[in-house]
């Protein structure tokens, strides 16, 4: 299993938390959804959205927002939640660090704060 990481902002690019996780656990419980929705309720939410998104890259709006809200209310999917372990927190939390400040490594307070100790 993958772990969460901060991907760097690069080339005019905006930093990303990259949460592989998120995308395994709705996709699976999307397919649960299909697979005990015998009325098709799910399948027909899932076709909307299929309709309205002509580019990934560009699937923005208020209509997309909709959709994807209805698929996730017809088939009861569960808030995309990633549990962190402790050290997962406090290397996000370095990274994230890292690209706040350019790249430049900089100490965490609670880093000083055990480098004083």
């Amino acid at each position: 299993m993958s772990r969460p990481e901060i991907i760097p902002g690069v080339l005019g690019r905006r930093a990303a938390l990259k949460a592989e996780r998120i995308r395994r656990d709705t996709l699976t419980q999307l397919a649960a959804a299909l697979r005990d929705d015998p009325d098709s309720h799910v399948r027909n939410a899932l076709d909307a959205l299929i309709h309205e998104v002509r580019d990934p890259d560009d699937c923005e709006g208020r209509v997309v927002d909709e959709l994807v809200a209805d698929i996730e209310s017809t088939a009861h999917m569960n808030a995309p939640v990633v549990a962190l372990s402790a050290e997962d927190v406090q290397r996000l939390a370095r990274e994230a660090a890292v690209e706040a400040n350019n790249g430049v490594v900089v100490a965490l307070p609670s880093q000083r704060e055990a480098g004083a100790a």
